[in-house]
Order: structure tokens, then C-alpha cells, then sequence
């Protein structure tokens, strides 16, 4: 069984999508870490996408792999957490993030996907697996 985390670092950047006022936003995210068995993601709180997710939080994500040529679609619900653990995670695997916010720390944040469902499919979309979240 293939990993959602290797997967998304494969594609080093995938599109979390969202809906606010009844409109579609997707916008690139790079950062993810599987951490205390969830996979989390980190946003600062005072972006749409934060805002979005708070409103509705039903997200999608869909990342696209060259070789070989497959996508994944990932689909769950955010679920904000404060979670220094989670934090640290993503300031190792990203530790630009931790300069980035050097100055706003009260602003990061990190959520991961409840009842998520992921799916692997080939190119021509055909399934090759389900896999764990």
C-alpha cells in the first residue's frame, strides 16, 4: 500500500480545495507530515483558506505523481488542533515555516483529516488502490 504522505511529498505540490460563499477556491499547498498516526497540514489563520475551512470544513486534495504517472484525491474533513507535536513536525520537515512565522506564531496553524478517504488512480483514472489516511 502506497503512503498519502510520500505520495504528496512526491508531488513536492498539491491542491487542497475549499468552498466559501458557495464558491470553489484550490490553492497549492507543499507542507504535510504524518505525526501521532494523522496526517497534518499547516495554514496561517488569517488567510481565506483558513476561513473557508472554519465555515465548511469539507476540503479535497489532489496531487498528480510523473512516474509513474499517477493521481491521488484525497477528501476529509479539517479539523484545527492545537498541537505543538504536529507544530514541530512541520517546522523539521519545512523549517522555513518556522522563520516564516517567527514573528506571528499565534497565527500558525495545524489541522489534519477526519474521516478521510483516499484514492490512487493511473493516469486514464482508472482505481489502483484506497488507501489509509
Amino acid at each position: 500500500m502506497k503512503d498519502v504522505v510520500e505520495m504528496l511529498h512526491a508531488s513536492r505540490t498539491f491542491f487542497l480545495a475549499t468552498e466559501g460563499d458557495g464558491v470553489p477556491h484550490v490553492r497549492p499547498f507543499g507542507a504535510v507530515v504524518r505525526y501521532d498516526g494523522r496526517v497534518w497540514f499547516c495554514t496561517n489563520d488569517k488567510k481565506a483558506v483558513a476561513k473557508q475551512i472554519k465555515g465548511n470544513p469539507n476540503v479535497e486534495i489532489a496531487a498528480m505523481a510523473a512516474e509513474p504517472p499517477q493521481w491521488i484525491r484525497i477528501t476529509g474533513k479539517a479539523v484545527f488542533e492545537e498541537n505543538q507535536g504536529a507544530k514541530d513536525a512541520m517546522f523539521a520537515f519545512m523549517p522555513q515555516l518556522k522563520e516564516m512565522y517567527a514573528n506571528e506564531m499565534d497565527h500558525f496553524k495545524v489541522f489534519y483529516l477526519k474521516d478521510a478517504a483516499a484514492k490512487l488512480c493511473r493516469i486514464d483514472g482508472v482505481l489502483l488502490e484506497e488507501l489509509s489516511v
